[in-house]
Parts: structure tokens; C-alpha cells; sequence
């Protein structure tokens, strides 16, 4: 049962899909830079390296935007082939996008959209709308798994997109896990990734369900870690203490999978309100826009969509676009709650 608090269940599915697409915008032009070698980030800015206005969110969003909408499509029924099928028409045709176009995208999911391209491509019509079948993808894995399940291919790309699992089956924590693992999978299948994103899905159900911080922060202390890296990383955070004693100097902020968690964790329970830490956590450079999504997430379906900053609300690229998904998610999940 949800906690009697505020905010309510659909202000937290809003604020955590508007809080991962305006941390995402935040950290977008400060990609690639190593910190403290840029002007600090405090609001929107222009991003040099894609030449893109202020507000503009990327790769992290489009491909969470495409899993939720997928969501919505097939009534709340996840279905890995109509996800596959949403994130290739973002990645050849720019399918919600904030820019029209694919771009930003990480290696290991190039190569997986190649791939799935290349597997689905009977007929020139996969693109197109019709019925499909729900199994249809699970060939496809076999090669997914044999290209990209090296360590090697441990980046953030299936955790930065895993929130709309947690929003629609919040209900059921097993549910949303095993759902959580096998989206992982469509692009990166190896076990950390897809441990991670087991992990990232419980604390966005606790979160959603209304639990404090240190609660949330015990049960991730709590949890029985199976990949060595992830284990090694986490097992020294049992509290929110902990987590707020950790220096930011020992917060990395790469594309690996490991790294992402934890600064995005790092970020969640070391501040007390969504500004607070979405800068802290963008304000890492490196991969600032994926560690700022994946923090922005947790923070906006803890703190709900209030308590994001107006101005960065009304700046956000094709905000209205990112209003209906997130409206389409909560009737989802609403009636989800009512069954």
C-alpha cells in the first residue's frame, strides 16, 4: 500500500519522466569533460559538441520516451519486440527525438540497433504497424548475447532507459524485475548490466511507493549482490550516512554500468531535493547526461514533478511530447493500482 503522503502516485511518474529528461538536458553540454574543467552547470546551456539549444535532451530520454510509449501501445503488456521495434525507428528515423534525428548514441547500442536491424529486416516492413508475434525477438537474443555480453559492453545504455518498467509494475517487485532484466538484454546482456537494472527498478518502486530515504537506502544496503564490480562498489553504503560520506572524489562518472549506479545513487542520497542533486550529479562531467537521467529518475518519483524548478520545466525541449507519455503512464498505472 502507498504510504499517506504527498506527492501522489501520478505526480511521481510525471516528475520521475520529466526529471530524467531535464537532467539529462542539464548534463548533456557538459558531456565528455572531465570535471572542474568547465563553467559549473546551474541551468540550461547550449551544447557545443552536438550544436543543440538549451532544454535539449538526448539519447537517454528518446530511448526511455520509446520504452514507455511501447508500454502505453500494447496496454501495460511488455512486450520486448514492440520496444525493439520503437527504438529502431529512433535510431533510423528519429522517432522521438528531441531533435528530430538519432543522435548521441552509445556504442554498444549501435551495434545492438544494427543488429536487430539486420534480424528484423524480412520484407522491408518491420517498421511497420500489425500484429507480431510476442516471442518474436528471442532469436534475435542469441546473437545480441554472442556480440555484446563481453565486459567490455558493460555501458549504462539499458539502465539510463529501465525506468518505465518500475513506473507501470510497481505493484509487483518480481514482476518489474524479471521485466527489468529482459529489456536490459535487448542491448546489453551482460549480467551486470542486467543486475543493475534489477537494483535501480527496486529503489524506483520504493520511491514510488513513498518510502524515506533511509529506508530506501537500507534495503539497497541490504541487497545480496551476485556481480563481483557491483558488490565490491556498493557494499560499504548500508545508510544514507554512508552514502553521505563519501567524497566526490571517489564518484566516478564513466559510461560503465557500475560507475553510473553509484553516482547516480551517490547523488540521490547524499542531497535533500531534486535541484540539489541533479546539479551535483551532472556537475561530474564525463558521462554527465546519463549519471543526471538515471538520478533524475529516482529523484523525480521521490520528490515528484513539484519539486522540479519551473524554469527548467518550461525550458525542456518538446515538453508537451514528454506530457503525453507521462499522462499515458499514470492512467496505466493508476488502473494497475485499481485491479
Amino acid at each position: 500500500m502507498l504510504h499517506q503522503q504527498s506527492p501522489p502516485l501520478g505526480d511521481r511518474i510525471r516528475g520521475s519522466l520529466f526529471g530524467l529528461a531535464i537532467a539529462d538536458a542539464l548534463g548533456a553540454p557538459v558531456e565528455f569533460q572531465k570535471r572542474g574543467t568547465f563553467e559549473p552547470v546551474v541551468g540550461y546551456r547550449h551544447n557545443e559538441t552536438f550544436d543543440t539549444p538549451p532544454g535539449t535532451w538526448t539519447d537517454d530520454t528518446s530511448m526511455t520516451l520509446c520504452l514507455a510509449q511501447s508500454l502505453i501501445d500494447t496496454s501495460g503488456t511488455f512486450t520486448p519486440q514492440d520496444a525493439v521495434r520503437k527504438y529502431l525507428r529512433w535510431y533510423r528515423e528519429g522517432y522521438l527525438s528531441s531533435i528530430d534525428e538519432c543522435f548521441d548514441i552509445g556504442m554498444a547500442t549501435r551495434r545492438a540497433m544494427e543488429i536487430w536491424w539486420r534480424f528484423f529486416r524480412v520484407g522491408g516492413g518491420f517498421l511497420g504497424e500489425g500484429e507480431m508475434d510476442v516471442k518474436g525477438h528471442e532469436e534475435g537474443l542469441e546473437e545480441i548475447k554472442k556480440a555484446l555480453g563481453g565486459k567490455e559492453c558493460c555501458g549504462n545504455g539499458s539502465l539510463m532507459r529501465a525506468s518505465p518498467i518500475a513506473l507501470l509494475y510497481f505493484r509487483s517487485l518480481p514482476t518489474a524485475c524479471a521485466h527489468a532484466a529482459t529489456s536490459s538484454t535487448l542491448t546489453h546482456p551482460h549480467p551486470a548490466n542486467t543486475e543493475a537494472c534489477i537494483v535501480y527498478t527496486l529503489l524506483l518502486i520504493r520511491a514510488l511507493h513513498g518510502a524515506p530515504k533511509p529506508e530506501i537506502a537500507s534495503e539497497l544496503g541490504a541487497w545480496k549482490f551476485q556481480d563481483k564490480d557491483l558488490k565490491e562498489r556498493f557494499e560499504g553504503c548500508k545508510t544514507v550516512e554512508d552514502w553521505g560520506r563519501r567524497s566526490e572524489e571517489g564518484i566516478r562518472s564513466s559510461g560503465w554500468v557500475v560507475d553510473t549506479l553509484e553516482a547516480a545513487c551517490w547523488a540521490f542520497f547524499s542531497t535533500d531535493g531534486f535541484e540539489e542533486g541533479a546539479l551535483r550529479v551532472v556537475n561530474l562531467g564525463d558521462d554527465a547526461d546519463t549519471v543526471g537521467a538515471v538520478y533524475g529518475a529516482l529523484g523525480g518519483a521521490h520528490y515528484g514533478v513539484d519539486a522540479i524548478p519551473k524554469e527548467w520545466m518550461e525550458g525542456l525541449a518538446k515538453r508537451e511530447v514528454i506530457e503525453k507519455i507521462a499522462e499515458g503512464v499514470a492512467e496505466l498505472a493508476e488502473r494497475e493500482r485499481d485491479a
